[in-house]
């Protein structure tokens, strides 16, 4: 062999050995690409979040996986308890070897999760948290938190749809103006409560009850009794950890006030059962695609396609953790790699239009926008009407019947 041929092989050995380190990190080991999803089992909003996964994983995989590896779900119970859930995103990246968690119902748990999140550096997307404390611990440390995002609406879009239903409905159109804020002792109501004693009182309210209650509360009646005896117009509501079919039959046993705002079960379809048909006049917002609404295209087949598979309809977290899977999967097909560092700057660029609205990132990876969500109002025999924003609404709001 003369030197020139074996200085060409050496040559073109090299430039390959070159290239194949370069590209190393963009082979995705094994068969299967490891999502974990963490979810309070046995609740409501728990079936949510675990029911969208399902379903993304299951049309993803039936058009092919991401780059031809099916996507393997593995779920873990956070019990609603931070503790648990810290457990259970350790269990998920160490042991089972999951690239990304995705999931919980809760900011307390989120919150908990990210400190896990810093030391393992497995993203982490949370799909039913709203509090603006995820977001500020990302912007406190970027460099440790950069690898959590957000695909939900935050608390303050949350507020805004709320205030303004109730500034429009509740108080122009029936003199509302004594409002009672029935709210959950939890991270993602106290800024949300702040905010409406504050805004509320500046469009001509006044706050006349706001005692936050605990999550264990099992009996509320003598909460509802103090709101009653309060002469309220209104029961602002948040509730997500609690079950608020529990104080919404004693609600209407004791005939109390219009009510309406954020109940996580009460988004779900299970809610009129859950509260033997005794909500009805409740009035909440519906988010992540869990009402046959058209927030975007995709909002209604969704709605649809989940129903025909799991016989009943999404909750809030379902079109959230829907989504979250299929922007992981256009991510990873674009770096050819589930490495977290290289994925992280493509994420934040993400601009997908999902089944619960246009996501984008702020640079502290909150969604840039979900536009106004609807309200949504229960009616006799289980029926569901929207009642505002005026464009979209099906009916008008009715009063409780008992008024």
């Amino acid at each position: 062999m003369n030197k020139k041929r074996l200085l060409r092989i050496i040559v073109t050995v090299f430039v390959i050995g070159f290239i194949f380190t370069l590209n190393a990190g963009t082979v995705i080991a094994g068969d299967t690409i490891k999502i974990g999803v963490i979810a309070p089992f046995k609740t409501s909003l728990g079936e949510t979040v675990l029911n969208g996964a399902k379903l993304a994983a299951q049309d993803i995989n039936a058009q092919g996986g991401i780059l031809g590896k099916k996507i393997e779900l593995v779920f873990a119970n956070t019990e609603f308890k931070p503790e648990k859930g810290a457990m259970a995103y350790k269990k998920l990246v160490l042991s089972d070897k999951c690239e990304f968690v995705v999931g919980t119902c809760s900011s307390g748990v989120s919150k908990a999760v990210m400190d896990q999140m810093a030391r393992y550096k497995k993203i982490f997307v949370s799909t039913g948290a709203a509090s603006p404390a995820l977001s500020s611990l990302l912007a406190s440390e970027r460099d440790k938190y950069k690898y959590w995002f957000r695909i939900m609406c935050t608390s303050k879009d949350i507020s805004n749809t709320i205030h303004s239903f109730i500034y429009d409905i509740p108080f122009k159109k029936f003199g509302a103006k004594r409002i009672a804020i029935l709210a959950e002792n939890a991270l993602w109501t106290k800024g949300m409560v702040k905010d409406a004693k504050t805004d509320l009182k500046a469009r001509g309210m006044e706050i006349v009850y706001a005692e936050p209650f605990d999550i264990q509360t099992k009996d509320f009646t003598t909460i509802i009794t103090k709101i009653i005896d309060s002469k309220a117009d209104f029961i602002y509501e948040l509730s997500a950890h609690v079950d608020s079919a529990t104080y919404i039959k004693q609600w209407h046993d004791l005939k109390g006030p219009m009510i309406g705002g954020d109940s996580g079960a009460a988004q779900s379809e299970r809610y009129w059962k859950d509260s033997n048909g005794k909500c009805v006049g409740n009035t909440i917002n519906a988010m992540g695609g869990c009402f046959p609404v058209a927030q975007t295209p995709k909002t209604i087949p969704f709605f649809n396609h989940y129903k025909a598979t799991f016989k009943i309809g999404p909750g809030y977290g379902s079109g959230y953790t829907y989504d979250t899977i299929y922007v992981l999967k256009n991510a990873i097909e674009q770096a050819k790699s589930t490495d977290s560092d290289i994925l992280v700057p493509i994420i934040e660029k993400t601009d997908y239009f999902g089944v619960s609205g246009h996501v984008e990132f702020t640079p502290n990876h909150d969604p840039k926008h979900y536009g106004t969500m609807p309200m949504v109002q229960w009616r006799a025999g289980g029926k569901r009407e929207v009642v505002w924003p005026p464009n979209l609404a099906t009916a008008e709001f009715q009063l409780p019947p008992w008024k």
